[in-house]
């Protein structure tokens, strides 16, 4: 397999870091797997990459070049979200498999035209890699058994405190396309869908706070931020459980702090990115606090309590998923039923265009 990085910030550099660690954590060998090219904004950024660190083949010129070369049959899009439509349309067109970072695009109606425009015999997914951390897949688990009875509700909260600095510098992520909706609320929405069900109802707002920074690092020169930096809602499933969810990058200490509470008539689930590796569970009975380490899925030659459970290692977990796949190497069926489809990159789209205008 030869795959082609479309991107390589810190989401690409991930990518490079997942796919080498694939053959040391899986039962299953993968032979022949190679970072083939990248391509970034530019030659000049491209060609400055130090592809034998990275062991990256080539530095193409542009996208096209890349998406020529016929030996690339699969690619990874890690790229700001307002070129994600034009470069996945023009990969499906190359007839590639894709691995896309989130979201898929920046509205619903171009992420329609994406899921509308996949070719049947090829992989099309998408990086929401929350689901594979062992906690999350426990209380998926401990939900389907009801063990917490009939779910009532539901809250999800992604806090940052990363941009509070007011001198930090505009950044694509400052501009269309980015904001805290697009950042952050992708990741707890696809969990919500995943472990509840698929949210079809918002109500909620975005608002910006901060609402001019510098257009470089120092610089006097002062630009308009146009994307919010807080965002809340109301919302409800298919299946009419309600929740409220709320993204910020304003919240002063926290660093990635993905809280999450599932109400049910039995019991209740908590967990908290930052204490990743646990979960509590609540009933009449009591509290407890599970260390949720497992050997990802038996899927690993790592003995539970061997494999770290860090963010990273669930991005690694994606990547070995979408490898597989491509590779033909066969996964258990539950395993195929995690695993995030364009679809669901479509899904989440939806719910995040329904939050309504932020408020200067």
């Amino acid at each position: 397999m030869k795959i082609g990085l479309i991107g390589f910030g810190f989401m690409g550099k991930a990518f490079v870091h997942s796919l080498s660690s694939i053959n040391h954590y899986y039962k299953k060998y993968i032979p022949n797997v190679e970072i083939s090219g990248v391509v970034t904004s530019s030659f000049e950024s491209s060609k400055k990459i130090d592809l034998k660190r990275y062991n990256i083949k080539n530095a193409y010129r542009d996208i096209d070049h890349l998406l020529e070369d016929e030996e690339i049959d699969s690619i990874y899009i890690a790229t700001p979200n307002t070129l994600h439509l034009e470069q996945l349309l023009a990969a499906i067109e190359a007839n590639k498999n894709i691995l896309c970072d989130k979201p898929l695009a920046v509205n619903p109606e171009q992420s329609k035209r994406i899921i509308k425009s996949q070719r049947p015999a090829k992989i099309y997914q998408m990086m929401f890699e929350y689901r594979n951390f062992p906690a999350i897949r426990e209380i998926k688990s401990l939900i389907e058994k009801k063990k917490i009875g009939n779910i009532i509700n539901f809250k999800a909260s992604y806090l940052h405190g990363s941009y509070l600095d007011i001198e930090r510098p505009m950044s694509w992520r400052l501009k269309e396309g980015g904001g805290s909706v697009s950042d952050l609320a992708p990741h707890i929405i696809d969990l919500c869908n995943f472990l509840v069900g698929d949210i079809t109802l918002i109500s909620g707002f975005k608002r910006n706070i901060i609402s001019k920074r510098p257009k470089k690092k120092k610089s006097k020169i002062l630009e308009d931020v146009t994307v919010d930096d807080y965002a809340a809602c109301l919302c409800e499933t298919e299946d009419g459980i309600t929740g409220m969810l709320d993204v910020s990058r304003l919240s002063m200490g926290s660093i990635d702090e993905l809280t999450l509470t599932i109400n049910g008539t039995k019991g209740t689930l908590k967990w908290n990115l930052e204490e990743l590796n646990f979960y509590k569970h609540l009933t009449d009975e009591g509290s407890k606090k599970v260390f949720a380490v497992n050997d990802f899925h038996n899927l690993t030659d790592f003995p539970p309590g061997k494999v770290s459970n860090g963010w990273l290692r669930a991005h690694t977990h994606s990547v070995y998923q979408y490898i597989s796949r491509v590779s033909n190497i066969k996964l258990p069926k539950k395993e195929l039923e995690y695993i995030p489809s364009f679809e669901d990159g479509h899904k989440v789209q939806s719910s995040l265009n329904l939050f309504t205008d932020y408020n200067s």
